[in-house]
């Protein structure tokens, strides 16, 4: 007689199942694509009175290179600059970040006046909190917040709750089309990053 399996190896064949199913669903179907569409803010570019490009978390490398996004927000940031949208171009994040960001933007052809470091963040209720008392004395209302397109309605509304009115320019790093398994699986990565990161926000009512 064949005894049933035990309650442990019952689990460990379920959690199995699930972790194939997820893999499955996130790799070889559009539900990474239609919940990523949700999630995302979609532009809303305008006039404003400063470009705020965020940070992204491990932005620079160990030789001192900008890492992949938070090389695409800071373009993002000086081609809207350069295009007359804001007087002020604004980065934020860590100061290693904050500096190779602003060296790149002066190399660009952005004037060193139009630039203004807002370092020492780590996090996007950081960013928010400190980029309000270095703007407000300048008179800063209007941003034009530049962020990865699932991560801007989190950080607009933080921005809103210190004070400001914000316009969308998201700058993404992951297709949010995409169309291979291995971009489904990076923009489920990425959708999750961001969900978990609502919900401890709500959770610790910063939002």
């Amino acid at each position: 007689m064949i005894s049933a399996p035990a309650p442990r190896l019952r689990l460990c064949t379920l959690l199995g199942a699930l972790a194939v199913a997820t893999l499955v669903v996130s790799g070889f179907t559009p539900a990474p694509n239609l919940v990523g569409e949700w999630l995302a803010a979609p532009p809303s570019v305008a006039r404003a009175d400063a470009i705020v490009v965020l940070g992204a978390g491990g932005a620079v490398w160990g030789d001192g290179m900008l890492g992949n996004l938070s090389m695409r927000r800071a373009l993002r940031g000086i081609v809207l600059q350069r295009e007359g949208l804001a007087p002020l171009l604004v980065f934020s994040g860590s100061d290693a970040e904050v500096d190779q960001r602003s060296r790149l933007a002066r190399e660009l052809g952005v004037m060193p006046v139009r630039i203004l470091a807002g370092g020492g963040s780590n996090t996007t209720r950081d960013e928010a909190t400190r980029l309000r008392a270095l703007l407000s004395p300048r008179g800063v209302r209007k941003v034009l917040l530049v962020t990865d397109s699932h991560h801007m309605i989190r950080a607009r509304r933080l921005f809103e709750r210190a004070g400001f009115d914000v316009f969308a320019a998201p700058a993404d790093d992951v297709s949010t089309t995409a169309r291979t398994p291995e971009e489904r699986l990076q923009l489920a990565r990425a959708i999750c990053g961001e969900v978990l990161a609502r919900l401890y926000y709500r959770i610790a009512g910063y939002l």
